[in-house]
């Protein structure tokens, strides 16, 4: 557990997409040798980015990208400092919020063959049929998640201030929305009301 001040984000500005390169570039690149044109493969571009910050700083980040039924957790980078933390499970764990509220109850990933068990405990299960793949001298294994359907999930019926909201701020817009339709609803009763005493 950290003790320090932690936030879990979506990116959504410059400075945050620049953060999550930072981390990735720490990790990736220089840490495992990773050349740089191989781990900015230009999906970045076209993904959803999660990242933490401790202290204001960078400090870990998660790709997600979108396909017709399921998501795609990839490029986990979590400094070394904060490897022995809950950090990654906190990303995890926002990853998993987001999309359901997108609407998604699938999820896959890879992981290293010798990990296998381990994110079995954590809820995955071998993706039956699915090739492995070889990237960088390691044997990946493809996993896969489900999640319970979000009865709060974003739907197409929702008002359209509530679709036209920033990613991760639908509940504040549709309380938005909530309060606007009370205040329509009392102002219209008053109107009545008034009407009545006329």
């Amino acid at each position: 557990m950290i003790e320090s001040n932690v936030e879990i984000l979506i990116v959504r500005s410059d400075d945050d997409f620049a953060g999550m390169k930072q981390v990735r570039q720490s990790v990736f690149v220089q840490e495992h040798h990773i050349p740089a044109e191989k781990e900015f493969d230009g999906n970045d571009y076209c993904a959803t980015h999660i990242l933490a910050k401790v202290d204001g700083r960078p400090a870990g980040t998660m790709r997600i990208r979108y396909f017709s039924d399921f998501v795609k957790f990839e490029r986990m980078a979590v400094l070394k400092e904060f490897r022995k933390t809950d950090l990654s499970d906190r990303i995890m764990n926002k990853g998993f919020d987001f999309v359901s509220r997108k609407g998604f109850t699938m999820v896959y990933g890879e992981c290293k063959k010798e990990l296998l068990e381990r994110w079995k405990a954590c809820g995955y299960e071998q993706v039956e049929g699915a090739p492995q793949a070889e990237q960088n001298g390691m044997i990946l294994i493809p996993i896969m998640r489900r999640l319970p359907r979000n009865s709060h999930a974003v739907t197409i019926t929702m008002h359209p201030e509530v679709l036209n909201a920033r990613e991760d701020e639908w509940e504040k817009e549709s309380w938005n929305v909530l309060k606007k339709q009370k205040v329509g609803v009392l102002l219209a009763g008053k109107k009545m009301v008034s009407a009545n005493h006329n």
